[in-house]
């Protein structure tokens, strides 16, 4: 589910599986650490208020009215990538230097690069093909598709290394990157060191499951 901070006017993605079963709950928020309160909708959703203090903007977002969420846009329809099997595929949604600087990373490690020209195909192309790496951006152009990540059951969720760009914070902020459901959160201002980022990226994701398959093989003997 994707929140929008009534302090900070931004948006990060909270996964379906930490929502508590309480209508009414209250949670911090990443960006300021202050406390806001959401409370399930009716007719399905929440709503997002501040609990200290004025919100930015002058107050909460208003409820949908009627209480029922907006009806989703209807996807394109896309072709399944064509890659040679067994080609490790990075998916990159994201503009100006870091798409290029990222699509010249991934195919020097021998990767095939998947885009999209828009978010409704992004999320298309997440649907119909599975990748090893997915590259966005963290505003509020890219919450469609990070939603539908967030979404995916705990598997699939796991064998996609998620990296975020955005200018919420520094590189590698691992509390930023818990907030917006990513496995890592990369400046947008730090375009120039790119290379380096993404192979921390890599390095990153690989050892983290190396680690949890050992210690998983430990626990069953």
């Amino acid at each position: 589910m994707i929140v929008r901070s009534p302090y900070a006017g931004k948006e990060f993605t909270l996964p379906d599986e930490k929502l508590p079963a309480a209508a009414r709950f209250a949670m911090k928020c990443p960006f300021t650490g202050r406390r806001m309160i959401l409370e399930r909708r009716p007719g399905g959703g929440y709503e997002v208020s501040a609990a200290e203090g004025p919100a930015a903007g002058g107050g909460p977002r208003p409820p949908v009215p009627g209480g029922a969420p907006a009806p989703a846009p209807a996807l394109p329809q896309v072709e399944p990538d064509n890659h040679p099997p067994g080609t490790p595929v990075a998916f990159l949604f994201l503009e100006g230097g870091w798409l290029g600087a990222a699509r010249e990373f991934f195919t020097a490690r021998g990767y095939a690069v998947s885009t999209a020209s828009g978010e409704l195909e992004a999320v298309a192309r997440l649907r119909l093909n599975n990748y090893d790496v997915v590259l966005a951006g963290a505003g509020a152009d890219c919450a469609r598709l990070r939603e539908e990540i967030a979404s995916w059951p705990g598997a699939r969720r796991r064998s996609v290394n998620l990296v975020l760009v955005g200018d919420q914070g520094p590189s590698n902020d691992p509390r930023l990157a818990f907030a917006l459901g990513a496995n890592v959160f990369l400046a947008q201002a730090d375009e120039a060191q790119a290379g380096d980022l993404l192979e921390g990226a890599l390095t990153g994701y690989g050892l983290h499951y190396q680690l949890m398959a050992a210690a998983r093989k430990q626990v069953e003997g």
